[in-house]
């Protein structure tokens, strides 16, 4: 072999060789896999109407047609962590408050509370807190889940839902007064919202359109 084939194979070779390890060297970026949650669905630009009707103690149900929309304007980071942005106007107007997912799928707030659960083994008391009002008045609010159940709706037969209770609790001045607010979250977002009053009467709102995107 002359030694102008035998220059032209090396370098051939060599080129080979170059390219074989650069090949081998690369590293194969695996996509991680987006934790979600069955029962609370969230992306930018989704929304859910509720019209809310007052539900009295003696159980009459006075109609107030009154709607609120729930909507997702945006997601912004909270100490390192990605919330979405939510909007609302009850109980009262231009509310905004936050949610995010955490690793093992449970719906939180900013202040790292639990808001949903991913399944419905959950069954202790959640987000338990003492607060005052006036001077005499004690103020005890907690949060309970319990399993999976079927909630009717306007906009289908039934919806399979985690329900979770929270509970609002005030004496002495008020009697020992005890409400239960209870909200339904399902697949399509949370079916069922309410607001209890010292009176014993509720706010109740029920979801009647939606949109996710």
């Amino acid at each position: 072999m002359s030694q102008k084939y035998l220059l032209f194979a090396i370098l051939v070779t060599g080129i080979y060789s170059c390219k074989k390890e650069d090949v081998e060297t690369l590293n194969v970026v695996t996509p991680t896999e987006q934790i979600s949650n069955n029962y609370f669905p969230m992306t930018i630009g989704s929304y859910w109407v509720y019209e809310f009707d007052m539900h009295l103690a003696n159980g009459t149900i006075v109609d107030n047609n009154i709607i609120d929309t729930v909507m997702v304007i945006g997601d912004t980071l909270i100490s390192g962590e990605s919330y979405f942005v939510f909007e609302k106007n009850k109980p009262s107007s231009n509310i905004i408050y936050y949610r995010r997912i955490n690793e093992i799928g449970e719906v939180v707030s900013q202040n790292n509370q639990l808001i949903c659960p991913p399944d419905n083994s959950y069954s202790n008391i959640y987000n338990s807190h003492y607060g005052f009002s006036g001077l005499d008045t004690t103020y005890h609010y907690w949060e309970e889940f319990s399993g999976l159940t079927e909630v009717n709706n306007v906009l289908v037969d039934s919806y399979e839902c985690i329900q979770m209770t929270a509970y609002h609790q005030a004496w002495p001045s008020f009697g020992s007064a005890l409400i239960a607010d209870t909200n339904f979250f399902s697949s399509v977002g949370m079916l069922q919202r309410s607001y209890g009053f010292l009176s014993g009467s509720k706010q109740v709102g029920t979801l009647v359109d939606y949109h996710i995107e």
